[in-house]
Formats: C-alpha cells, structure tokens, sequence
C-alpha cells in the first residue's frame, strides 16, 4: 500500500504543527513528497527546503480552492489543540475545527479528491462508561475542544454520506513526543521542572499515551486505506497511565529528582475533567493493520533523545 501512496499526489495541513510535522516526516521517510499547507502557527515547526508551501487561514475557501487542487490524498491535521484554552476562545474553536473542516471538504469535493484523513481526537468521547472505549461508543463533548471536534467529524460524515467523500477519521487518545505544545501535559511538566516545582492540577485522571511517531504511521497508514464508505480508527496502545505516573516517568527521563504535587486550582469547569481514556485499539489492528509499536518509557526516551532537558 505505501508503494501505491509514492504514486500519489499527497496534501497535509497543518504540517507546521505538532502532529502535522511528526507526519510529514512519516510521509518524507516513505518517499512521499506532500504539497503542504500551514497554519498561523505562534511557534511554528520548520518545514524543509523543497517542499511545497503555502500559509493560510484554514477557513480561505479560495486559497483552499487553489491548493487542493489536482491532489489525490489529503491529511488533515489543523487546528488549536488545547482542552483549557477552548474555553477560554471557544468561538475561535469552532471557527478554525467546524469551519475551517467544513471549507476542506468542500474544497476536497469539487476537486475530487480520493481520500480525505482527518486527525480528530478522543476527547469526543467525553467520560465513557467502559473502560476501553471501542470507535461505536456516543459522542459527548465535555469541552468546547471536543465540541469542535464532534463538529468537524460530522462534516467529513455529511460529504461522506451525501458525496460519496472517502474518509477515513482518525481519533488520537494522549498524544506525547518531542518539541511538545507548552499546553500539553507533556510540555507543562517539563516547564515547571525547569522552574523546580512540579504541581499539577489533578493527578488521579488516566490516558492512554500514545507516542506522536506512531500516530504520523496511522495517519501515513490510513491514506493506503482502500474504503468506499467513511472508516473511524482509535489511535492509542489500549494500556491506561495515571497523570502521577506519566508525571513521575517524565522527571526519571529528564534526571529531574523533583516531588509531584498537586494543586487543584484551575480555570477549567471542574465538571470538564475525564477521569479515565483508554482505546479499544481491536478495529485499528483488525482493518487498518496498524499498532502502536512505543511504550510510554521508550517514547519519552526518544522524546528527550531529540532534545535532552528539553525535549
């Protein structure tokens, strides 16, 4: 299948972001050359010379018009990733997530397109009511993030069903790895280690962490995807850490010999909080022949093997 990807004309958006760039190196490790579209990035990721580029709003329909133009697979990986920053500018949310994935399936449709991937997340499954939760389970927002997210899902659906749009969505659990978001778990460790005090707000709640190298291969993996109708795909390792666990793994990793606190002042609804999110990963081994190859303790080490202290 990837031998039939080097063959095709491949797009990514958001390349400059924290997914994005994990994918584009996937897809440049593959032979794949993609047409790349970036994002108003406040700490953009480089993209290497002789690619491809261009810099929008995500909601430009013209300038989407323009770019998408004679491509035959399209990554979608664009958009504010943070769960507390969502409430803070939930317009601007749903704005670039709902709008800006409704102007890229428009635009994949009267291009035609041949396959569209969405990187959404599992966020929409708010707090589940089993402990692996499988691609059938309800959605429910907990967050105006996963709000958004629900959103654009059900855009890519309505092209799906009423176009014939091939898509296949991809719902990430915890994604970790290097040159992490300072919003993330990841990046709020390693900053107040460096500052010498690790508080955090709640260190009960469990994720599946998913290292973003094999994350970028699902994503790599379902633009092979031969499908007629719309496919979902969990993307996690199926095992469950606790925020103290994952904390206490990243100070060994750093050398850091720092106590884990916690603090319970936050801005975000306390209602807001998902306790444990954990994949069923069955229908992603079964049907997309991907699996997450990275544990938690390898992961960081790679993380911080990029950019040691710093990661």
């Amino acid at each position: 299948m990837i031998d039939e990807l080097r063959n095709r004309r491949v797009g990514l958006i958001g390349a400059n972001g924290f997914v994005g760039s994990a994918i584009l190196q996937a897809l440049l490790r593959t032979g794949v050359t993609p047409r790349v579209l970036c994002g108003p990035d406040s700490a953009p990721r480089p993209i290497p010379d002789g690619i491809d580029s261009l810099t929008c709003d995500l909601t430009d329909a013209e300038a989407l018009k323009s770019w998408v133009s004679e491509l035959d697979v399209i990554i979608h990986a664009a958009g504010p990733p943070s769960v507390k920053q969502s409430f803070e500018m939930p317009k601007e949310y749903v704005r670039v997530h709902v709008q800006g994935t409704a102007a890229v399936a428009h635009a994949c449709h009267e291009a035609g397109v041949d396959r569209l991937v969405y990187i959404s997340s599992a966020e929409v499954y708010g707090r589940p009511n089993v402990k692996a939760v499988s691609e059938s389970h309800r959605l429910q927002a907990r967050s105006p993030y996963a709000a958004a997210k629900i959103g654009a899902e059900k855009i890519i659906e309505a092209y799906a069903e009423s176009f014939g749009l091939k898509a296949v969505i991809l719902r990430p659990f915890s994604i970790y790895g290097p040159n992490p978001t300072p919003e993330s778990l990841l990046g709020t460790i390693i900053a107040k280690a460096h500052a010498g005090c690790v508080r955090l707000w709640d260190l009960r709640p469990v994720r599946d962490y998913c290292y973003v190298g094999d994350l970028a291969t699902a994503a790599v993996q379902a633009s092979c995807l031969v499908t007629e109708k719309l496919k979902i795909f969990n993307v996690g390792t199926g095992k469950g850490t606790s925020v103290a666990e994952f904390a206490a793994l990243v100070l060994r990793s750093m050398g850091a010999n720092l106590p884990v606190l916690e603090d319970r002042f936050d801005t975000r609804p306390s209602e807001s909080e998902i306790f444990e999110l954990v994949a069923d990963i069955s229908l992603a081994r079964n049907v997309l022949g991907w699996r997450a190859d990275t544990d938690v303790e390898e992961g960081l080490r790679k993380t911080f093997a990029v950019c040691p202290g710093k990661a």
